[in-house]
């Protein structure tokens, strides 16, 4: 175990470093000169002479050859350093603590909910296959993964909001504030869920210690929760952390309709305001919260399936 983690551990921290790399890259070869970019941004758009550019590129060390500008800002990040936002003046960090811990919060809460509806109904499902349960609940799966987050966040602030004015539409701070930016990013990804359980187990149910354990007189909710789905459980977990990708997809957009102050309105503020300082830290963070969930699936499934163990 302590080999996989270090080897994961090893990947993991090779693939943050390309990925600072070519993010650092593509904001900086993007079209036109970036330091007069940024300098326009501070200046509300008005354009910049030629001597205002080349006394800020001196100030921010853009004269200097794209390498060496990485290094010396790689060496700022292992200090903790994620630079300072030339919208605000203010360092980066500070807010990105807390549209971190936002949006983590919003996350969570959306996958635990696609967890409690999608293993439900992929069960019920697999229980009973080729039934009106199975194919209205595959429906409901297929609306699920069909339609995308804004139109989903549009009626729910329409219809909860608005017109049964029981949640609010935007902000944040309570409880209630989180229910339907949940529940946009949630049902999107929870028809997907639903029918890899399903597949899942209807696959275990034809397997052969399946057969054995039904003609010992096992009931089917035995069969189907002691037996089946434990050993579904490596496959679910890997795509459960694979669905992160698009619960931070529906964030970009949720997050921004409801007003949630996360890290993927974070992203879209330094978009519109070419604030690149936060975009490239956002950027590294987003990548290096995968890398990390991925990590983190990984050694749970070792931890779970022995057979994981002796492959490593």
């Amino acid at each position: 175990m302590i080999r996989l983690l270090l080897i994961r551990l090893a990947s993991t921290c090779v693939l943050l470093l390309a990925i600072s790399i070519a993010g650092f890259a593509l904001l900086r070869l993007l079209p036109g000169d970036f330091a007069e970019i940024l300098l326009m941004s501070q200046m509300d758009g008005t354009l910049p002479s030629e001597e205002a550019v080349a006394r800020f590129s001196a100030e921010h060390g853009f004269d200097a050859p794209l390498p060496l500008q990485y290094l010396r800002w790689l060496g700022r990040l292992l200090t903790g350093d994620f630079g300072v936002s030339m919208v605000t003046g203010a360092p980066v960090l500070d807010d990105l603590e807390l549209r971190v811990g936002a949006s983590l919060k919003l996350a969570l809460a959306a996958l635990g909910l696609a967890l409690v509806i999608s293993l439900p109904v992929g069960a019920l499902c697999a229980a009973f296959p080729g039934s009106t349960l199975d194919r209205a609940l595959a429906a409901f799966a297929v609306v699920g993964m069909s339609i995308p987050n804004f139109w989903y966040a549009l009626l729910l602030a329409l219809f909860f909001a608005l017109t049964l004015g029981w949640l609010p539409s935007t902000g944040h701070g309570t409880a209630a504030h989180i229910v339907l930016p949940a529940i946009a990013i949630a049902t999107s990804i929870s028809g997907i869920l639903a029918r890899y359980v399903r597949g899942c187990l209807l696959e275990e149910l034809s397997q052969p210690y399946v057969r054995t354990a039904r003609s010992k007189g096992l009931s089917q909710p035995r069969v189907l929760l002691g037996h089946a789905a434990p050993n579904i459980l490596p496959a679910v977990l890997t795509l459960t952390g694979m669905q992160l990708a698009r619960i931070f997809d529906g964030m970009i957009i949720v997050e921004t309709l409801f007003g949630w102050p996360g890290i993927g309105r974070m992203m879209v503020e330094a978009l519109l305001a070419r604030d690149y300082a936060v975009i490239q830290a956002c950027f590294l963070v987003v990548a290096g919260g995968y890398a990390v969930v991925n990590l983190a699936v990984d050694y749970a499934i070792a931890l779970y399936d022995p057979r994981v163990r002796e492959m490593v």
